[in-house]
């Protein structure tokens, strides 16, 4: 599997509540150049799954609607601010049986489960705001994957 990780784009600071804090101006642009990236590049996932909050929602429908799967965005709990490497690890098997997905989420636990996915120490990788990383992985278990690239938003 080929296994996209994208961090969510610049959000505003304050809202109601966590949860509800939108992407700002920049963060737009900076989830649409994603998907601009992503389609000029033909990096077109089976399935794209977004955390449930704001921020990362818009991240992921900026990025589906630039490549037309709009109808393979997939909103799932378990990417929540706090997901365990554990648990996503669980959660990712029932998607195994697709060639690539892309996961829309939060720091730190997309860089938690990118080290654990390679093996390496947990404070070795540092997803920044809209960064995009990509694993080929020929297990789902910790140590299998190999860093095809990893790519901040100001390079595409």
């Amino acid at each position: 599997m080929n296994l996209f990780l994208l961090r969510h784009a610049e959000a505003i600071p304050e809202a109601a509540s966590d949860a509800e804090r939108p992407l700002t101006e920049r963060g737009t642009k900076q989830a649409k150049a994603v998907g601009r990236f992503c389609r000029d590049h033909e990096i077109l996932p089976e399935l794209v799954l977004s955390s449930p909050l704001v921020r990362a929602l818009e991240t992921a429908r900026a990025v589906a609607g630039a490549l037309d799967l709009v109808d393979r965005l997939k909103t799932v709990d378990f990417l929540k601010p706090g997901m365990g490497v554990e648990s996503a690890i669980s959660s990712l098997e029932k998607y195994w049986d697709r060639a690539s997905v892309m996961m829309v989420g939060h720091e730190p636990d997309l860089s938690d489960l990118a080290s654990a996915l390679l093996g390496s120490g947990r404070d070795s990788l540092h997803l920044r705001k809209a960064a995009l990383l990509r694993l080929s992985l020929p297990k789902l278990k910790p140590g299998s994957g190999t860093l095809e690239f990893l790519l901040p938003v100001k390079f595409l």
